[in-house]
């Protein structure tokens, strides 16, 4: 069989693309074992996501939908496709239950008329004209500003100012404690990172932004101090880019008929021992005793 043979290139594009899995499902796994889901359970959840993505591509080819052809192209059980069909997907709970907060958070870190002169979140008042809850109600009257008032609260969110003033604190927008929260900003991120590099392996599409440092054998002492530039530095372009979209937001709210577009930008920093280099040294600290 020639190198060139179309099918040889493409049973190397698949064995790449299962190394390539290998090591992305067992973060994955990693996050079933400690909250308790199963193989079985995981592997449901896998077969949902080919019958849903193999639905998805079928429609966006326009090609015709049935049943047959989603079994075909994901080798589900023509039995099973039925049943996934028609169940609700609940994932979506997640993602409509904080979008109200993330809005109303965007607002008040890059709308300038809740900015102070210096560019940082003014201080607001509970009620009245520019007050919280006309910030929340600017978003959605579909929300009671009490009932975010008490979460934010509780989140620890909102600090209540001397003289009954409202303060954002910033160091809380990521949750400690809120765990669907936590859940659902770990589902869009991830998803929305994943298909930003599936996006960039195809190359005859411009690539999206997605660059990594990375260096190994650091001290500990060395790595806090990465760390600590990247927050600082991801926090600050974040902030920036937020500014920058509201504006952009309130010009094109003029012309809605065209809005339909969206866009994520994300960080992240992970840092760890390497346990293989420990055991390494451990072994030699041993040998040189």
């Amino acid at each position: 069989m020639s190198a060139q043979d179309p099918n040889c290139a493409e049973t190397n594009s698949k064995n790449l693309v299962r190394i390539a899995l290998k090591r992305v499902l067992g973060a994955l796994t990693r996050l079933a074992i400690r909250y308790g889901v199963s193989f079985p359970e995981f592997a449901e959840l896998t077969k949902d996501a080919y019958v849903r993505e193999v639905k998805k591509s079928l429609e966006l080819n326009n090609e015709k939908v049935t049943q047959s052809r989603i079994s075909i192209v994901s080798g589900v059980h023509r039995k099973d496709v039925k049943r996934l069909t028609d169940e609700v997907d609940e994932s979506s709970h997640l993602t409509t239950k904080h979008s109200i907060t993330s809005r109303v958070l965007s607002i008040w870190l890059g709308d300038s008329g809740y900015l102070d002169p210096q560019g940082h979140p003014l201080e607001l008042d509970r009620h009245g004209e520019k007050s919280f809850d006309t910030l929340v109600k600017q978003v959605s009257l579909d929300i009671r500003p009490r009932t975010l008032f008490d979460e934010w609260l509780r989140r620890g969110l909102l600090v209540e100012q001397p003289g009954a003033k409202l303060k954002l604190n910033l160091e809380a927008l990521f949750p400690s404690d809120d765990l669907e929260t936590k859940m659902s900003f770990f589902a869009r991120n991830t998803a929305d990172h994943i298909s930003a590099c599936e996006h960039n392996l195809d190359n005859t599409r411009s690539p999206f932004p997605e660059r990594s440092v990375f260096y190994n054998r650091l001290s500990k002492q060395s790595v806090d101090e990465l760390q600590k530039t990247a927050h600082e530095g991801s926090h600050s372009l974040l902030l920036a880019l937020n500014k920058q979209a509201q504006q952009l937001a309130e010009r094109d709210d003029q012309d809605t008929l065209n809005n339909h577009h969206r866009f994520i930008l994300g960080t992240y920093f992970f840092r760890e021992e390497e346990s293989s280099l420990v055991s390494a040294q451990t072994a030699q600290d041993q040998k040189n005793a």
